[in-house]
């Protein structure tokens, strides 16, 4: 589970250092060359050859010299859009981290409850009292299934009182054929 994390915050660095570089070359911030001129109608020109002082003329007038406004306004345009793309990342990856630990944590709180259950039943198992609870069931099931001693005992009284029974109704009928056998001699 540890391996799958690093590999996903690779995959993530990854993308996340690719969209970096995507914005980087579209927004082309190295493209910029700061020229500032605070007055460019004072220009001392003792500093400056001719060449140099047509070259910043033919700037102005192509609209690429900057202002000393114009300048500040485009860096802090800048780093106004770098400070909301980091911003938006930071927000992405809260997200991101949020939505893998509920996953995380929903996997974790089910295999430890799987870990629990399985602790329970060894323990259980091992337990003298669970063991001796499970024999009093068994054995309880079984009594009412299964003839005691004292029913046994209790059957071969009534199998022997049956027997005796039959034995004294054998002799009453040996009894009352002699008396019907007399009688029908007498007659």
């Amino acid at each position: 589970m540890k391996r799958g994390n690093i590999v996903s915050g690779v995959i993530g660095a990854v993308i996340a250092i690719l969209i970096l570089l995507v914005i980087y070359v579209w927004i082309k911030p190295y493209d910029y060359v700061p020229v500032s001129i605070v007055n460019s109608k004072t220009i001392h020109t003792d500093s400056l050859t001719c060449a140099h002082l047509s070259a910043l003329n033919d700037l102005e007038k192509k609209g690429v010299l900057l202002t000393p406004q114009e300048y500040t306004s485009r860096i802090s345009d800048y780093y106004n859009t770098l400070i909301t793309v980091l911003v938006a990342l930071f927000v992405l990856f809260t997200i991101g981290t949020l939505w893998g630990f509920r996953f995380t944590s929903r996997k974790e709180i089910e295999e430890a409850q799987e870990n629990i259950k399985r602790n329970l039943a060894n323990e259980l198992k091992d337990s003298k009292a669970f063991y001796e609870n499970i024999i009093k069931d068994i054995l309880g099931r079984i009594e009412d299934d299964i003839a005691t001693t004292e029913d046994k005992d209790l059957v071969d009284r009534n199998l022997e009182d049956i027997s005796k029974r039959q034995i004294k109704m054998e002799d009453d009928i040996n009894l009352l054929f002699e008396i019907t056998d007399s009688k029908s001699e007498i007659n």
